[in-house]
């Protein structure tokens, strides 16, 4: 059976519950698209928001968050790493290096876009409660350790090839400029801004942008 083929069957039927707004969502999507696997999976749009039950999603993950992947075998995956992990086994190591140096410069900055991620979407949320209750403070100190971050990645620009830390970065950047077009990250890091303008230009990161 040719490996295509075999991939297809494995992946088919296959169910993501996603949300075109999660920077995590759009990670795993960018990774099917890159794989060449993004037409075996059903995407499924959703939400989860903390103070809305989704008893649907709360049905297959306990812990209600997307992106959520629903295998054929009804085996549910949750976490965008664990699910990119998953994904890696059919693409002979597209998106993940064997263990060793190679593999480990790839999950940290993975962990990089991650930590982007996870600030910025907390911030969102603060943003979401009611003005009396926001906590500036706190908020600004999250993108203190953003700026920190991208500081470093200004400094150590990563190639342009796609892998699961390349992918991360780049929908992690993507998602400042959708939330927080306000706290521009771009004029003192024009090293990372031009990758990101580059990276930005693939297919799977172009067909995938959030909604405007």
């Amino acid at each position: 059976m040719a490996a295509s083929t075999q991939t297809s069957l494995w992946i088919s039927s296959c169910k993501l519950y996603w949300s075109p707004n999660s920077p995590f969502a759009r990670k795993v999507v960018v990774a099917t698209k890159e794989m060449g696997i993004d037409h075996c999976v059903e995407r499924i749009e959703t939400s989860a928001i903390p103070t809305m039950a989704n008893e649907v999603l709360s049905a297959l993950n306990p812990l209600t968050r997307i992106p959520t992947l629903q295998l054929n075998t009804g085996e549910v995956l949750f976490d965008s790493s664990l699910i990119c992990e998953y994904l890696n086994e059919f693409s002979d190591g597209r998106l993940l290096p064997e263990p060793g140096p190679a593999r480990r410069r790839v999950l940290k900055l993975e962990l990089f876009g991650v930590d982007i991620m996870d600030r910025a979407v907390v911030c969102r949320q603060e943003t979401l409660r009611p003005e009396s209750h926001r906590w500036s403070g706190w908020v600004d100190a999250q993108f203190d350790r953003i700026g920190m971050i991208l500081d470093t990645l200004d400094a150590n620009v990563p190639s342009l090839s796609p892998d699961l830390g390349t992918i991360t970065v780049g929908c992690a950047l993507e998602y400042l400029d959708f939330r927080f077009r306000d706290r521009a990250w771009r004029s003192k890091r024009p090293r990372l801004s031009a990758w990101h303008e580059q990276f930005a230009l693939r297919p799977s990161m172009a067909s995938t942008k959030h909604p405007e």
